[in-house]
């Protein structure tokens, strides 16, 4: 599926500096966000948000743009070192907090000119949810499932 705007995926962690509180602070001050209840941290070898386990990340480019994947590990059958295993929230994909998660790692200095951030729920073989911070980038969600699961095609329902 790969294209000339299209670029190889890879795992990415953020590194311990800058710090993702203070990032998460500054860039809510940037859009006028009065209030932050929760924001991304870096979290037992992924990225914590909330109650939620850590998220599984992925980097890749499409159309010129970045774009950052995340994904529970619990969904594709992964475990991540000190995560726990009890299940997940019901519908944990329509209550999370996009914007307090997505800002600040949309504007992260690893991702000059800044990226999307896609959160991907697996609802079932081959079908999976999406919620989108910023421009849709396909052709990236869908290599991130297949390298995770090995299912080669899948329906992505956007929200």
């Amino acid at each position: 599926m790969e294209s000339p705007s299209f670029t190889p995926i890879a795992p990415w962690l953020p590194p311990e500096q800058p710090d993702l509180a203070r990032l998460a602070m500054a860039a809510a001050d940037a859009a006028g966000v009065r209030e932050l209840r929760a924001w991304p941290e870096l979290r037992k070898g992924g990225i914590g948000f909330g109650d939620l386990p850590p998220f599984l990340s992925w980097q890749g480019q499409e159309g010129g743009r970045r774009h950052l994947v995340l994904v529970q590990p619990r969904e594709v059958g992964a475990l991540v070192p000190g995560a726990r295993v009890a299940s997940l929230p019901e519908s944990w994909l329509d209550g999370l907090d996009l914007e307090s998660l997505a800002r600040p790692l949309a504007c992260h200095p690893d991702f000059p000119g800044g990226a999307s951030v896609h959160v991907v729920h697996l609802a079932r073989a081959g079908r999976a949810q999406v919620r989108t911070w910023g421009e849709p980038g396909p052709a990236v969600v869908g290599a991130v499932l297949e390298r995770l699961t090995g299912v080669e095609r899948w329906d992505c329902a956007i929200q």
